[in-house]
């Protein structure tokens, strides 16, 4: 039996325990940037960033009213990405009541982690971190954005004003410079003063008062007026922090990014700290002077996804099912199995991870496990760096070596694979069989067998948000028995992984292969209805939403399809002919263990199932339409901006096998298929290249 300990660690004792590993690469810039932002170009030139904090300011309509249409803050959006709406990081549960700051929320955002991740649970600012140490897997740290600033750069001057004094101790402590004030006035000045006289390269601040004025004042609400004149005198403090910078004698040598955020919200009668979605809105502006044009970025919701908690699994009768009344009818279900030869099929999974219990995505035992599918295909995660591989007659294209890894992140992700049967000829195989004498001096005598075969060639390919995952042909060679075709299993969604949980959005199957530019077209879809132009290719479509009762999930259990009826080639008698099929929806199961330690699969209860909303990250969605705020966006981006490769960690293997993954939630890793490589990349602040070179322009 394995042994589990669990320990409390503040981020500095943990850290002494071991070096934080950063690895410094540059790469040439792309739309998306690699692992570091843009460089100007002139070595004179420093980039700098001043983060200002309004604490539990909230975001949406509430914020932007708020703020003064002639204000400092409006002024600032033409040269700005930013978003009104946002969404703080689900918690590990929503138990917790905050008395002062919203202690979860401010570590998510500082450490660039949602919090089953950095493990912080409450004001102490200690993490809690389960270590198994069967599990072979080195303990996990995730501290402020001020270590990695330290690790890559010890001469950096940073600064910390905050209200927060425990906060200051435990969690900003690798600022250079940390300011515990009792005022926001105080916290002003602290700031101007620093600005005029030293030079920061990074300044974090947190202003309290709006918070204070949303709880004192009757909740998060525009009739309150302690808010909207907390947010206005917030104005014109943002607008004296700008104008001392401006004022700066080499400002001209500076390139200043200027984040404005809030870290969640309340509801209107005064309440924070819980998972509603007015208590997790909040709201981000990323201001640099010389940015060509402002983009505001609002991909909307996802809204109530189901939670697959780690002990589900999910059925889809797919089997012979022969009845008295259908006994003629020999193949009388398989679905979503390839025995119609000169067939294609798609099979898409879009989903969202999270960390397992030792706060990783690449947990150790994750080697191998199948996702979706039946005997004859499934779609799986492969090795311990969990690279997404679709098999179907036990062939595929070839990139389980691959380490681009799958579901490394809490983003929403589009996991597709194709497959195409063609140029397929029925033939018949003899093969003698010698004759047989038994132990009584029987005689059998040898004869010819006859296999009905049908050979021909498939080509599988897989996707990862809506791009292929290798450019070579994957064309192979079939030769079965016809009877080896038929795939007489059940559709099963396979539970077993090692994740807490998985939100699962939607599974679709179409019965056709689709081409490169309609995975990539799909990849970026929810919420399919029968209007859409390929609506008709889907033979199964699940999809894991709330909803109204009936719409999505049926007797708290079943999942249901919403294809209800598929035409297919069944065998009657002799001959074979179209019939519509009834479709079936996912039954819903958890695994249940005995008193006797045997395990079992029972129904879902009501009880059991638990849905979050979340923030719409598909990676092409967020490609044409940005990204909404995120508590975990932030320290990325301030990384980004100062040329720091964003830190790794070493999953359990080592060596030249160690696959290295982020650190931080808040980053993404598509894979470039023509380049053969993965490279982890910033999502907020897109392409600036050009924009920091202004002065360039100016001569």
């Amino acid at each position: 039996m394995r042994t589990q300990k669990i320990m409390k660690w503040s981020f500095l004792a943990v850290m002494l325990l071991g070096n934080i590993s950063i690895s410094c690469t540059k790469y040439d810039t792309p739309d998306f940037v690699e692992e570091t932002g843009g460089v100007s170009g002139n070595l004179s030139v420093k980039k700098n960033v001043l983060w200002i904090n309004l604490e539990g300011a909230g975001g949406g309509d509430l914020v932007k009213n708020a703020f003064p249409d002639d204000g400092v803050v409006k002024g600032l959006l033409p040269r700005s990405r930013y978003a009104w709406n946002g969404l703080e990081s689900e918690h590990i549960d929503d138990t917790y009541t905050p008395t002062a700051e919203n202690a979860i929320a401010c570590a998510s955002m500082l450490t660039g982690n949602i919090p089953m991740r950095h493990g912080i649970a409450d004001e102490t600012y200690l993490s809690e971190v389960y270590f198994d140490p069967d599990y072979d897997e080195s303990m996990k740290a995730y501290p402020s954005f001020f270590q990695y600033i330290v690790d890559y750069d010890k001469s950096m001057k940073t600064l910390a004003v905050t209200p927060w004094k425990t906060q200051n101790q435990e969690l900003l402590e690798k600022a250079g410079t940390t300011v515990t004030t009792t005022s926001d006035e105080e916290t002003l000045n602290t700031v101007l003063q620093q600005i005029d006289n030293e030079n920061n390269r990074v300044i974090y601040l947190s202003f309290r008062d709006v918070l204070d004025a949303a709880k004192s004042g009757g909740g998060w609400k525009d009739s309150n007026t302690q808010y909207i004149n907390a947010m206005h005198k917030m104005d014109g403090y943002i607008g004296q922090l700008l104008e001392a910078i401006r004022a700066r004698p080499e400002y001209y040598y500076e390139d200043w990014l200027i984040m404005i955020t809030s870290n969640h919200g309340g509801t209107a009668d005064g309440r924070y700290g819980g998972m509603s979605l007015e208590e997790r809105n909040m709201f981000g502006i990323f201001y640099y002077e010389h940015f060509s044009k402002g983009k505001e970025m609002n991909p909307g919701l996802v809204e109530d996804v189901l939670c697959f908690d780690q002990s589900f699994q999910g059925v889809v009768i797919d089997s012979i099912e022969p009845t008295p009344d259908k006994k003629g009818i020999e193949t009388m279900r398989q679905i979503y199995s390839l025995d119609s030869l000169d067939s294609g099929m798609t099979v898409e999974i879009i989903m969202a991870a999270r960390p397992s219990i030792g706060r990783s995505y690449v947990p150790g035992d994750q080697n191998g496990k199948n996702l979706f599918g039946k005997r004859r295909w499934n779609m799986s995660l492969t090795h311990t760096y969990a690279s997404a591989l679709g098999s179907f007659y036990g062939k595929n294209d070839g990139t389980d070596g691959q380490r681009t890894a799958a579901f490394l992140n809490p983003m929403i992700h589009a996991y597709t694979s194709t497959v195409k049967l063609y140029d397929t000829e029925a033939h018949i195989q003899k093969d003698w069989v010698d004759e047989v004498i038994d132990q009584w001096g029987n005689v059998t005598e040898g004869y010819n067998k006859m296999t009905p075969k049908r050979k021909g060639k498939v080509a599988v390919y897989s996707y990862y948000d809506g791009l292929k995952k290798t450019t070579k042909s994957t064309d192979a060679d079939l030769d079965w028995s016809i009877a080896d075709y038929v795939d007489n299993t059940n559709l099963t969604l396979y539970g077993g992984m090692s994740n807490l949980c998985r939100y699962i959005l939607e599974l679709r199957i179409w019965n056709k292969e689709l081409s490169p530019a309609e995975v990539k077209q799909y990849s970026n879809k929810l919420k399919l209805s029968p209007s859409d132009p390929m609506y008709g290719n889907l033979i199964g479509y699940w999809q894991f939403y709330k909803g109204e009762d009936g719409q999505y999930l049926k007797d708290d259990s079943i999942v249901v399809n919403q294809i209800k009826q598929v035409k297919k080639r069944v065998k009657v008698g002799d001959r074979e002919e179209e019939q519509f099929l009834d479709t079936e929806g996912l039954r819903l199961r958890k695994k249940f263990t005995a008193s006797n330690n045997k395990s079992y699969y029972t129904y879902v209860e009501k009880e059991d199932l638990k849905y979050q909303t979340l923030t719409n990250t598909l990676y092409q969605t967020i490609e044409s339409e940005g990204r909404m705020m995120e508590s975990v966006l932030p320290v990325p981006t301030v990384l980004q901006w100062l040329d720091i490769s964003f830190p790794l960690e070493t999953t359990r293997e080592t060596g030249a096998n160690a696959f290295k993954t982020s650190k931080l939630d808040g980053v993404a890793y598509p894979w470039d298929g023509e380049n053969n490589r993965a490279v982890w990349r910033g999502m907020f602040l897109g392409d600036y290249t050009v924009d920091l070179e202004w002065r360039e322009y100016e001569k």
